[in-house]
């Protein structure tokens, strides 16, 4: 009795291999590594421009990448931070860059030239420290436009518009960290989930290459015993409504065409070839030209 139970319960369906984790919102692996490619290639412009602005040594790396709800992403940033809300062109959609409250302090310390300081509580910045800030956020917004540009996307920041829209969707979030002349600070970016695969499938089509030999003569050969339905048709001719509808059997359509004019060869309805009709011995044909 416990086997025949066992038997008719319901059984876990394993993951698709073709997916990295089974939620929504997941992408396909191939999907997936290519927009971490265009955050890795948003990182390391980022990194190199801040440097210079900053004149001190920065690099990036993304730790990890995880789709998360608009509500899973937003509980846990910090307050002291600060968060940029980004409109997406052109389609619509909202994405986020959260700056923590160190990289933040640490970026506004070298920006004023003030000398370093004992560990102090974090604090949320004031306006006019924003306004200090806002090069390094403008520059922050251009490269991450830059990165996405190549699939069609593009970030716009309006200062003072930083609240998120109702009923945010799956987001991709992406957990960065900073290091800044050998001090380590986070920021957080998440993009709409259905935005990323957006910009991956257009990237998709527009970088279609032919598949490699070995693949082609997989798919040849599988498709080498399917039957098409092939049509020799004469082209060319028009009939009236009312000699269409007045024929009937053994009455003779005489066509405008010529012995010998060309044929168009159809494979399932789309022209592939053109002919000519020949005889051939007591058979007819069509000699493709």
């Amino acid at each position: 009795m416990d086997l025949e139970e066992n038997a008719l319960r319901p059984r876990p369906v394993p993951p698709s291999a073709g997916y990295e984790t089974c939620a929504p919102g997941a992408l396909p692996t191939g999907q997936m590594a290519f927009v971490r490619g265009i955050q890795e290639r948003f990182l390391h412009a980022f990194a190199e421009t801040l440097a210079v602005r900053l004149e001190m040594p920065v690099t990036a790396q993304t730790v990890s990448v995880k789709p998360l709800s608009g509500r899973e992403f937003l509980e846990p940033i910090d307050a002291l931070g600060y968060m940029l809300t980004l409109e997406a062109e052109p389609v619509r959609g909202q994405a986020f860059v959260a700056l923590s409250a160190g990289l933040l302090a640490y970026t506004l310390r070298i920006l004023l030239g003030s000398p370093p300081t004992p560990e102090e509580s974090p604090r949320a910045v004031t306006e006019i420290e924003l306004h200090i800030l806002r090069e390094v956020l403008e520059l922050l917004t251009r490269e991450l436009t830059e990165a996405w540009k190549p699939s069609g996307v593009a970030f716009r920041w309006t200062p003072g518009v930083d609240e998120p829209t109702a009923g945010l969707g799956t987001m991709l979030v992406f957990d960065c960290h900073l290091v800044l002349n050998d001090t380590q600070q986070t920021l957080r970016i998440a993009v709409p989930a259905f935005l990323a695969r957006l910009a991956a499938l257009q990237s998709t089509h527009e970088a279609e290459v032919e598949a490699p030999a070995p693949v082609r003569k997989t798919i040849l050969a599988a498709v080498c015993r399917a039957n098409v339905v092939m049509e020799a048709v004469l082209s060319g001719s028009t009939l009236r409504m009312k000699d269409l509808l007045a024929m009937e059997r053994g009455h003779v359509l005489m066509l405008g065409q010529s012995a010998g004019s060309q044929c168009e060869c159809r494979i399932n309805g789309k022209t592939k070839f053109r002919g000519e009709w020949i005889a051939h011995g007591d058979r007819q044909g069509l000699e493709l030209q």
